[in-house]
């Protein structure tokens, strides 16, 4: 932590433009009062200096449209053309004082403290130069004090540089306060990634014990009692220890994908399909004939990955199955954007309100109920969204009157013209998203 202590408060790049404007506004305002004055007053003295007080106009000027550039030159060119106009107004304990408080905090908001205390140091020597001139008879040291009539400069000058001070203060203030707010919100992102990563790791573990277990389990049974076995129990064995390594196979490549999707790396071997054949075919490994309804018509062509398709269709099929009651119904139309919308629809209990976009954040499941968290890492929907939109598409909840929910995706239909694919990258057979 000891480079903490030579770090600013805050971030100038974050305070520059309004901190230049600040001071383009009370160096012009100082400008102008030179001038008045002095011809008004007839105190020309005063016009040595508009050449100090233009080149603090056009410093600010340029470093307010100017990104990247280092406060320290602006801090000690300000620091300088006050203590000139203190050396014309004369030697004042209170100006001097109030000086050096108000630059002390504006140092303080704009730099590191041993930075901040140098500028510091440096006005202090400023002002011992000028005490001395003034002693000595310098011409132009203390020579407002010989005209009359002051005290209207005076105040011009305390409320313009107070003005000033406090606007740079007040900024700096708010940009930390800001800052506070951000490093809050990223701390509670970090410690939500930490509770994500354990759920995830348990989530996981318990998700590929539990087929490991099964088909451990039933390969060692089969190994010591196959002799023994009627023919049928050695079918039924087989049968389960094969659909275990399906979801086992499943599950595994729901995990894989998500890296190659966020990297934009997953190859898409697009290529027409016939969206009834596919959608029977994925509907048979996860659902009994008699438990879904399927009505896509034949003869749907659509540009997608096969495997990719199948892998929406499964995630969307077995969310059905799990928590959607006991009707499953499947249906489509064609959009007139050349996009086919399938509806993966059931009769449970729906999705709440505040819930519809959680559900497809990575590992986010919904707890109405032990079902719904009996198995599952909740990774299907955000896979199954980031696959419709890597091929060309889109997926979305849409509620059912009186309960029930619809997952509809789209896909854009063969021959229809290439799709625009966003941030993705346009696809063609063999190319990577995001090539």
């Amino acid at each position: 932590m000891p480079a903490a202590t030579n770090r600013a408060p805050i971030d100038y790049e974050e305070l520059r433009r309004p901190y230049n404007t600040v001071r383009l506004l009370a160096a012009s305002a100082f400008f102008l009062t030179i001038i008045v004055r002095s011809f008004v007053a007839d105190e020309r003295i005063g016009l040595l200096l508009l050449l100090p007080v233009a080149l603090v106009i056009g410093d600010a000027a340029y470093r307010r449209s100017t990104p990247g550039t280092d406060p320290v030159p602006s801090l000690y060119l300000d620091a300088t053309v006050i203590c000139l106009g203190l050396a014309y107004h004369g030697p004042d304990p209170g100006f001097y004082g109030l000086t050096l408080v108000i630059m002390l905090l504006i140092g303080a908001v704009m730099l590191p403290p041993i930075r901040s205390l140098g500028l510091v140091a440096y006005m202090v020597a400023l002002m011992g130069i000028s005490i001395w001139l003034d002693a000595m008879g310098a011409p132009f040291v203390g020579a407002l004090q010989e005209t009359s009539n002051t005290a209207v400069l005076d105040a011009v000058f305390v409320a313009w540089f107070v003005a000033a001070a406090a606007a740079i203060v007040f900024l700096g203030m708010r940009i930390v306060l800001a800052q506070q707010d951000r490093a809050a919100r990223a701390l509670a992102q970090e410690r939500r990634a930490v509770e994500l990563k354990n759920e995830f790791v348990s989530m996981v573990s318990h998700e590929l014990r539990t087929p490991l277990t099964g088909i451990s389990g039933f390969t060692q049974t089969l190994a010591e009692t196959w002799p023994r076995l009627p023919k049928h129990e050695v079918d039924e064995f087989l049968d389960i220890m094969g659909r275990e390594t399906n979801h086992l196979s499943n599950l595994v490549e729901d995990i894989l994908v998500i890296p190659r999707l966020e990297a934009g790396q997953l190859r898409m071997d697009v290529e027409e399909l016939d969206l009834a054949v596919e959608i029977h075919a994925v509907s048979a490994m996860v659902f009994d004939e008699s438990e879904l309804s399927v009505g896509i018509p034949a003869g749907v062509g659509v540009d997608a990955d096969r495997t990719r398709l199948h892998q929406v269709l499964r995630n969307l099929l077995e969310n059905a199955r799990k928590y959607g009651g006991d009707e499953v119904l499947i249906e489509g139309e064609r959009s007139t954007d050349g996009t086919f919308h399938v509806a993966v629809s059931d009769n449970g209990p729906g999705v709440p309100d505040a819930d519809r976009e959680r559900i497809f954040e990575h590992f986010e499941q919904l707890s109405t109920g032990d079902g719904r968290m009996a198995q599952g890492v909740g990774l299907g929907l955000p896979i199954a969204r980031k696959l419709c939109r890597a091929m060309g598409g889109d997926l979305w909840y849409e509620g059912r009157f009186p309960t029930g929910a619809t997952f509809r995706f789209s896909l854009p239909l063969a021959h229809a013209g290439t799709p625009d694919l966003g941030a993705a990258g346009q696809l063609s057979p063999g190319m990577a998203v995001g090539d």
